[in-house]
């Protein structure tokens, strides 16, 4: 196995890796795989190649993988890559996510897909969130899966791994509040992505053909879905109602725009929370000053 930029990065669990590949592609030696990182701020992402040769396994075409390692990085963002091989199997006849090549114990497989990602213009553009509406319109309509997200735990967790001389007594009275308030009501359970954005959309001929990153997919609240979704890419008002009028009207994924808007902002406060909490656990875990750039608006709303 070559590994291709991590000369000095450790890839943990290597030879669970090798065994994976192994048990998925008996007649590719582990000495003629590349594994090299791919971008992305949970970690844990790699690109494998195997690229046919004419002096050796001539018969076996080239192969290109994702590799999603399950380590301790991932574990304190609550990503978990058996909870993600469930769900993408259980949407294996939804064309918009990846298939499933293999797991173990620390590693998940997974198909590589050829796409290029939106630019931020291209991606906020009319067209392009027309079809993007049409994309979250008929995953919001598929059948459910079998994980709920369980958005207390995961601010709990979330709250155990912060660095705790940031925390002011305001702060723990906040987060007191999250753990105990009564959650906005339900008002449709569907499976959702929960991390859309130009980075984790690839385009064909600048139309949307994937989804990919699906580590915190689970059922939840359309009106939670949305709102992460809207926050996540800084919507304006009138973005917002757009969407919702082709989720709604034109591809008929609820009957009441109203209604949702409205119910969309009550999860307002929760999707800011729960963004802070994950930057301020990345700051905690890596120490990069960006995180803290990032949860400095969030700080600033909830008076922190």
């Amino acid at each position: 196995m070559r590994l291709c930029g991590l000369e000095n990065r450790v890839l943990s669990n290597q030879s669970l890796l090798f065994a994976l590949l192994a048990e998925c592609f008996p007649a590719v030696l582990a000495s003629c795989w590349e594994v090299s990182p791919l971008a992305g701020l949970s970690g844990g992402s790699y690109l494998v190649e195997y690229r046919c040769s004419t002096q050796t396994q001539d018969t076996v075409p080239s192969i290109k993988l994702i590799a999603r390692s399950d380590g301790q990085a991932q574990n304190a963002l609550y990503v978990n890559r058996r909870k993600e091989s469930h769900i993408l199997k259980q949407l294996k006849d939804f064309p918009y996510s990846p298939q499933v090549i293999g797991r173990n114990t620390h590693w998940l497989l997974l198909e590589w897909v050829d796409g290029n990602h939106p630019s931020y213009e291209q991606f906020l553009s009319s067209e392009f969130q027309k079809n993007l509406a049409e994309i979250v319109a008929k995953l919001h309509n598929h059948d459910v899966l079998n994980y709920r997200l369980p958005l207390r735990n995961e601010i709990a967790h979330y709250g155990y791994l912060i660095d705790n001389k940031r925390v002011s007594a305001r702060w723990k009275r906040v987060h007191r509040h999250f753990l105990r308030t009564p959650m906005p009501k339900v008002l449709k359970l569907a499976p959702a992505h929960m991390d859309i954005h130009p980075g984790n959309v690839l385009c064909e001929q600048g139309v949307p053909k994937m989804l990919v990153d699906w580590e915190y997919a689970a059922n939840t609240d359309i009106g939670l879905s949305l709102e992460t979704y809207f926050q996540f890419n800084s919507l304006t008002v009138e973005q917002r109602d757009y969407f919702l009028t082709q989720y709604c009207y034109t591809y008929g994924a609820y009957k009441d725009k109203f209604r949702l808007a409205e119910h969309c902002l009550q999860w307002e406060p929760w999707v800011k929370y729960m963004t802070l909490m994950w930057y301020e656990v990345q700051w905690s875990q890596r120490q990069e000053a960006q995180f803290l750039n990032d949860s400095s608006p969030l700080r600033d709303y909830f008076g922190l």
